[in-house]
């Protein structure tokens, strides 16, 4: 199973164990964002989505075909599904059968980074579609690349490539490095923070940005 796949397996799985099983569509498509910018953290270095800035919001209909995939191999189910003008919408949750085998298919690096990104978002109550595309939205390279298109005149209907974090010179890469020292130099006998303690920090500063 390709990469892609076990990450939305993974994501799926994560969600079910913090007490949400259904996830919709635009929730699922913020939190792969996320963990494809926070993978530094575990050690993964290989992309796996390649993600457009469109609409105001990271997109990439790859997790869409993947997870046709995981429906189609009895691991994902869509629980609820309804197609208006212009859009979709769609709740999915992991299967009885996904869960039974979920071992097989997910390494343990991928299911620690889509744990600790779920627990992270719940922790600080980002557990809604609507908080987490305001939380994404103050992800450092998202900013970046939307003020670099306004001052180029990109409009929203446009696609623009979003580089991902394993990526040197990607903005938040950068952030998370410099957080990364800090926290090092200030906890050096304690060992600093864990990677799913980190992964909080992170959240909760993008948190703090975001407007009642």
């Amino acid at each position: 199973m390709k990469t892609r796949a076990i990450t939305l397996l993974s994501l799926l799985k994560a969600n079910s164990r913090c007490g949400q099983a259904e996830i919709d569509r635009t929730t699922l498509v913020k939190q792969a964002f996320l963990v494809e910018n926070l993978k530094p953290l575990y050690d993964i270095w290989s992309e796996t989505f390649s993600f457009v800035r469109y609409n105001y919001g990271p997109y990439t209909e790859d997790i869409f075909y993947q997870l046709d995939t995981l429906i189609f191999n009895g691991l994902v189910e869509v629980t609820k599904f309804h197609k208006a003008v212009g859009r979709i919408e769609a709740q999915y949750m992991i299967t009885a059968f996904g869960a039974e085998n979920f071992e097989r298919f997910v390494p343990s690096e991928i299911s620690a980074l889509t744990d600790s990104v779920v627990w992270a978002l719940q922790s600080i109550g980002i557990d809604q579609a609507s908080k987490i595309c305001k939380l994404v939205y103050q992800e450092p390279e998202f900013v970046n690349l939307l003020e670099q298109d306004l001052e180029r005149g990109v409009g929203p209907e446009n696609r623009t490539v979003l580089a991902t974090a394993p990526n040197a010179g990607n903005r938040t890469f950068q952030y998370l490095t410099t957080i990364a020292g800090v926290s090092r130099l200030s906890r050096r006998e304690n060992g600093g923070l864990s990677p799913r303690e980190f992964v909080r920090v992170y959240l909760e500063l993008l948190a703090s940005n975001i407007s009642p």
